[in-house]
Formats: structure tokens, C-alpha cells, sequence
């Protein structure tokens, strides 16, 4: 009989354990939402992103480079515009299945 209520007990507190976890208050800076905004023409500086950059072939721009405006379609079929994000880090991910 002992064990049942241990069993119940740890049951119960396996399945409070999310709804305690879900209720609390979220954390400012949490990973998904930005920290810190950057500046149009403000360029990070730190001289290891370039070889990080060269390793996976990309290139590194020393200075700003201002990036022409253009519109595409997302996911969901929305036209979205490179203008409305000034001021952000844009990531653009081109994939395709075949």
C-alpha cells in the first residue's frame, strides 16, 4: 500500500512539474527575442567573425554594405518587403526540396 502512494506522489508531481514551469513569468532576454537593437551602418568588429565566416565559405564585409530593398513571398504568402525590417538583423534561409 506504501508503494501505490509513492507511486501516486511522484505521478502527481511529474505532471505539476510543466503547469508550474508554464506559469512563470518569462525572462527579458530570452533566446528568440532580441537584446540589443542594431543601428543602420553600425558594424560588429570583432576580428574572429571573419574566420569563422571564411571556415563555413561565407564572406565577411569589413564595412557596411547597405543592402538593395526587394520584396518576397513568405511561407504563408504574405509579401514581405526588406524595408520594413531596417534596423534588424535579417537572416534569409533559400531552400527547396526536389
Amino acid at each position: 500500500m506504501k508503494l501505490n502512494k509513492f507511486f501516486f506522489y511522484i505521478i502527481v508531481i511529474l505532471l505539476l512539474m510543466p503547469l508550474i514551469s508554464a506559469c512563470q513569468n518569462e525572462q527579458k532576454g530570452h533566446l528568440g527575442s532580441p537584446s540589443e537593437k542594431v543601428l543602420p551602418g553600425e558594424a560588429y568588429t570583432d576580428t574572429r567573425v571573419a574566420e569563422l565566416l571564411a571556415s563555413v565559405d561565407m564572406h565577411h564585409f569589413t564595412e557596411p554594405v547597405k543592402a538593395p530593398d526587394f520584396e518576397l513571398n513568405s511561407v504563408q504568402g504574405e509579401r514581405i518587403d526588406l524595408s520594413r525590417h531596417r534596423g534588424n538583423v535579417v537572416l534569409l534561409s533559400f531552400w527547396a526540396t526536389w
